[in-house]
Formats: structure tokens, C-alpha cells, sequence
């Protein structure tokens, strides 16, 4: 049996189609809009299948044909929101380009794709199911890949052994998330280079002391 491909290296929960007439690969794609706009309209704890399949105008049993649960029509969903919003990987040999590159991905997909992204965490407050499909499936995959770009800095020289790149990572995507969640600061493309360069300042004073993260 052929499985649907995961997002990043998360296994999929969806069970194999059953042979039959092929599923139609545009309603799925429908289904999850319309899970995404419900979530959107009316949070985690207004998304329902019923809403869902009234949104995208298909039959409950359609829905539950390919989604057994609300679960799983989250994954589906943050998986579209992974590919909608995909990390960029490191593209050259200078750190604060490479960082700005992910301030900017940041501050586009937040508007784009990743705007059910607050909802579901919302909703994981108080949801510990939600909570771990919510980390293992799009919140630590892309976290190891922005502490992979600090990293590959390391490995090339450019920053000192010791370098703390998980505190540095926590701190960049911490003031993203802080801004958006709680202070509802804006976060503003133009203060890019302030806070890389800041940033970068820490990462080269961390990997100076006795042990990593000790300046931090």
C-alpha cells in the first residue's frame, strides 16, 4: 500500500485508502481549507466535523472517510500549513543573511499559511493532545531546522565552538511568538538587522565562556 507522504519526518495517522474509486485529490485539498477557515473564524474549540463539511460543502461520511477524527484533520492541516510555509535552509556562507532570510519567512507566513498556527496553540493550552500533535508535527521539525542554520555557522567558522544555537533560536522565534501571542506588538520587517544583529553579538559571546549558553 502506498501511504500519503508526512511533512517532515513525522509518521502519518491517516489509515490507507481501501481500493475503490480514487479519492478526488481537490476535495481533500477543500476539506482543509475549509478546516482552516473554521479555525480562523472560530477557534480550536468551534472546529467540528460538521462545520467542517457544511464549510466545504461534502457529506459528513466524505469527511469521515479520510479523517477517522478531529486529530486527524488537524495533522492534514498543519501538514498544509508546513507545506505552505516551508523553512528556508541555510543559502550562504553569512549568518545574518541567512537569519534575516528566516525573519522574513517568519513575518510572511505568520500573514499567509500560518495563520491557524496561533489558533491551534491556543488550543493546546488546555488540549494536551493537541499540544503534541501541535510540537511533533510542525513546532520542533522547523525548530531544528533554524537551530540547523546557526549550526552550519559553527561548522564553518564563522561563530566560536560553544555557541549556544537552541538559546539563540528560542530567543529569536520567542520574541516572534511573544509579540504576536501577548504584547500584539507588530513585528516589522525593518527591525530585521537590530534584532540579528543583537543576536548575533550573543551567539559570539556564548561560545567564549566555560561551557555553552554560559553568557546567556
Amino acid at each position: 500500500m502506498t501511504q500519503r507522504p508526512a511533512t517532515f519526518d513525522a509518521e502519518p495517522s491517516a489509515d490507507t485508502p481501501r481500493a475503490g474509486r480514487p479519492r478526488n485529490p481537490e476535495t481533500e485539498r477543500d476539506i482543509v481549507r475549509a478546516a482552516s477557515a473554521v479555525l480562523i473564524d472560530e477557534g480550536y474549540n468551534g472546529l467540528t466535523m460538521e462545520k467542517v463539511a457544511l464549510r466545504a460543502g461534502v457529506g459528513k461520511m466524505t469527511l469521515y472517510r479520510r479523517w477517522k477524527s478531529r486529530s486527524d484533520l488537524v495533522i492534514a492541516v498543519l501538514d498544509e500549513a508546513n507545506r505552505g510555509w516551508p523553512m528556508p535552509e541555510p543559502q550562504s556562507s553569512s549568518l545574518a543573511e541567512d537569519l534575516c532570510i528566516l525573519y522574513r519567512n517568519w513575518v510572511a507566513g505568520i500573514k499567509g499559511a500560518g495563520k491557524v498556527i496561533p489558533l491551534l496553540i491556543a488550543g493546546a493550552i488546555q488540549d494536551p493532545e493537541l499540544a503534541t500533535l501541535l510540537h511533533e508535527r510542525f513546532i520542533l521539525p522547523r525548530r531544528r531546522l533554524a537551530v540547523a542554520i546557526i549550526d552550519h555557522a559553527i561548522e564553518r567558522g564563522e561563530l566560536p565552538d560553544g555557541a549556544d544555537s537552541e538559546t539563540a533560536i528560542d530567543m529569536l522565534m520567542g520574541r516572534m511568538w511573544y509579540r504576536q501571542l501577548v504584547t500584539g506588538a507588530r513585528i516589522r520587517v525593518a527591525d530585521e538587522s537590530k534584532v540579528v544583529n543583537l543576536l548575533i553579538d550573543g551567539l559570539r559571546r556564548s561560545g567564549k565562556g566555560d561551557g555553552a549558553g554560559s553568557s546567556w
